[in-house]
């Protein structure tokens, strides 16, 4: 057996390069095609209506109390009247609802 040359070595790896490439398209012709993907907007489906209402807290976070949003003076009073009654301080936040 004698010794291949260099040369001889090279070009034989250029050659089986050559049909693999060759196969790998034969391979990728036969596939029918994907179909084109759709791209989604992420929050597109359906909108929510929101309405605003004052929720009287505890310093946990609990809700004491809730009143519609044109009610702010009477959220205040009562955020005074549950402060003075327990002596913690409590907080009056805006909130977002789903309407009903």
């Amino acid at each position: 057996m004698a010794r291949s040359s260099n040369r001889d070595r090279i070009a034989r790896a250029a050659l089986e390069a050559h049909a693999a490439a060759l196969e790998k398209a034969a391979k990728r012709a036969a596939k029918p095609p994907k179909a084109a993907k759709v791209a989604k907007v992420a929050g597109a489906g359906k909108s929510t209506r929101v309405k605003i209402v004052w929720q009287v807290c505890s310093p946990n976070g609990a809700v004491v109390a809730t009143f519609a949003y044109p009610d702010k003076a009477a959220a205040e009073i009562k955020l005074g009247a549950v402060q003075a009654s327990t002596g913690r301080t409590h907080v009056l936040r805006g909130t977002k609802v789903p309407m009903d």
